[in-house]
């Protein structure tokens, strides 16, 4: 079964480098685009120095984590999720339906998005360099921790895409809610949350847990326990992914119940 998925995977991944120019002038608008958002976050850094006593290569951290988790989390939801209200609205998910595979999987599979592989190398080459001049060396425990963090990361993005798009079973439309509960929040991951009030640090820790993103596991990285009620948050992001993965996997789930075909 495992080996039917990946087919379905391959082969929408391999569509979308048949035109091979194509292709390369994606990515290289989306290698500038992300670039110019990093760029810009240096010059600003460069001028204002530390913000909440975090240097630029902590910030650039935060950063790296939300885009190499937002990636991950794109590759595989947000082709699928990202056309699920025109799918309802037109009757093709009708057609997701009659297969006799996993309704989920069978989406996420064969809408796997190739888009996204600049943005890995990006996002990588950023902790690299990041860890490098803080001088931090990862020990083989951390390097796994290091893949936990961003798995946990990437299912908490994942659970944003979801939560977000799936409202569209009842209203066929959910661009705000995408773009308002997890577009404009997660921009405010891009800084420490201890700049925020405390009202938005509470509602990114325990309504909305983008915090776990990067803001609690890069900590455990550079040795710090800033803006946590316990040091236990260093270490909560993989559970913290799963756990709400589960409850949009369930949410997903409400939503197929409600569903009603065009019929066509």
């Amino acid at each position: 079964m495992f080996g039917l998925y990946g087919a379905f995977a391959k082969v929408a991944f391999l569509t979308q480098l048949e035109y091979r120019g194509q292709y390369l002038m994606r990515m290289t608008a989306k290698i500038l685009g992300w670039s110019s958002g990093f760029i810009l976050l240096v010059i600003l850094l460069k001028k204002v120095g530390p913000v909440a006593g975090w240097g630029l290569y902590e910030i650039l951290l935060l950063y790296a984590f939300d885009v190499l988790s937002y990636s991950i989390a794109g590759t595989f939801f947000m082709g699928g999720f990202g056309k699920l209200p025109r799918l309802i609205r037109s009757g093709e998910l009708d057609g997701i339906l009659t297969k006799p595979v996993n309704p989920l999987i069978y989406l996420i599979c064969t809408k796997v998005s190739a888009g996204y592989t600049s943005n890995y190398v990006i996002a990588g080459s950023i902790i690299g360099i990041s860890l490098h001049n803080l001088g931090i060396s990862l020990s083989f425990n951390q390097i796994v921790w290091l893949i936990l963090d961003i798995a946990g990361a990437s299912l908490i993005q994942a659970a944003g895409f979801m939560v977000t798009t799936v409202p569209a079973f009842w209203f066929l439309k959910s661009d705000g809610l995408y773009r308002l509960f997890y577009k404009n929040l997660t921009c405010f991951l891009q800084y420490p949350l201890t700049i925020y009030h405390g009202g938005i640090r509470f509602l990114l820790t325990f309504l909305l847990p983008y915090g776990f993103i990067n803001f609690y596991p890069v900590q455990f990285f550079i040795n710090r326990q800033e803006g946590m009620l316990s040091p236990l948050f260093l270490f909560l992001t993989p559970f913290v992914g799963a756990f709400v993965f589960f409850i949009a996997y369930r949410f997903w789930q409400k939503g197929l119940h409600a569903y009603q075909s065009t019929g066509s």
